[in-house]
This record gives structure tokens, C-alpha cells and sequence, in this order.
């Protein structure tokens, strides 16, 4: 019996003690430092009475993380230059090569312009390749400083230009000439109208 009035005792000073501290915090807890106690009620009570909003950033931080590496994850196909952008035989820039390279460090936003290089079959041809790219972008400008080069491990999609040039040269080589069919002669109009 004891032991029940001195939890009821307890419980109805934390009711005071909630209510006390309410009306004198409001929703600012400046004037409730007075003990160590009214300091940790007045945190619980704010972490109770705000409890998703300690949730909402990190968990907007997470999302957009994840559309960050996306983000850079496209850009980085964007500007990755495949085998069929350097010659089989010696490593160096193709025409295409070039053209993607000049268009990587003209046309794509100032913080976007790494070029990426995907390795080759051994660490000289990738080097070959970087070296490569390095010369070329060197001398396109002086206004352009350094360029950022760097290898991956992404295999570039796609076919080389000359093999789609040559889709299409196919395609409109053997098409059929657009020419309306031969007419048979006015008879059969004629007849069915009769």
C-alpha cells in the first residue's frame, strides 16, 4: 500500500511538474534550466511534441543522395569515350574521338567536364589512350587549362560511326522507290458507276 502512494506520488508531481513546465516553456524551453530534472523533461517534451521533424532531414538527405550518384552516374556515360572512339591499332583519337572530346569541353556544364576513357585490354593501351586524350584537349585552347582524365571500368554502348553510317546508307540504298501503283485504265470506274 505504501509502495502504490508512493508511485501515485510520484506520478501526480510529474503531472504537475508537465503541466508547471509547459505553461512556463511554451514552445521555448529558455526559462526551464532550473534543475537537471526540468532539463530533460523539457527536452522529452519537445522531442515528443516535434517527433517526425528530427526525421524529415536525413531522410531528405538519403533521397537525394541517391539521385546525386544517379546524377553523376549519367554524366559520366555521357562523357565516357568507348573503344570505337580511338584506333584499334595505335590508341589514338579517332574523328568521332574528337569530336566528342570537343564537344565534352565546349558544350557540357564547367563542373561537368571529366572525360572518361574506358580501359583497354592492358594497363599501356589504356595509358596510350589517356595520353591521348591529354594531347588533343591540350591543344584545342589554352583557355581550357588542365583537363580532368580519367579511366573506368564502364564499357561503352553503342556502335562506331561508321557501322550506323552504314545502317543507313543501306537502308536508303535499297529502298523501294516511292511511285504510286500502275493504273489499269478508267474501265473499272466506269463500269461499276453504270
Amino acid at each position: 500500500m505504501r509502495l502504490l502512494s508512493l508511485s501515485a506520488i510520484a506520478m501526480l508531481a510529474i503531472a504537475c511538474t508537465s503541466f508547471n513546465a509547459n505553461a512556463q516553456c511554451g514552445d521555448t524551453c529558455n526559462q526551464c534550466g532550473s534543475t537537471p530534472i526540468m532539463d530533460e523533461f523539457c527536452a522529452v517534451y519537445h522531442a515528443n511534441v516535434n517527433w517526425p521533424a528530427q526525421y524529415i532531414p536525413p531522410a531528405r538527405r538519403s533521397v537525394l543522395s541517391a539521385y546525386d550518384s544517379m546524377i553523376n552516374n549519367g554524366w559520366r556515360r555521357q562523357n565516357l569515350l568507348g573503344t570505337y572512339h580511338f584506333d584499334p591499332g595505335t590508341n589514338e583519337l579517332t574523328d568521332a574521338g574528337r569530336l566528342k572530346v570537343n564537344w565534352i569541353l565546349s558544350q557540357t556544364p564547367p563542373h561537368r567536364r571529366s572525360i572518361f576513357v574506358q580501359r583497354g585490354a592492358r594497363e599501356s593501351q589504356t595509358a596510350t589512350r589517356v595520353a591521348s586524350v591529354h594531347s588533343w584537349a591540350s591543344n584545342m585552347s589554352p583557355a581550357i587549362g588542365t583537363v580532368d582524365v580519367n579511366d573506368t571500368h564502364i564499357v561503352a554502348e553503342g556502335r562506331s560511326a561508321g557501322a550506323v553510317d552504314n545502317i543507313f546508307v543501306g537502308f536508303r540504298a535499297n529502298q523501294r522507290p516511292p511511285v504510286l501503283p500502275v493504273s489499269s485504265g478508267g474501265t473499272q470506274a466506269n463500269s461499276t458507276a453504270q
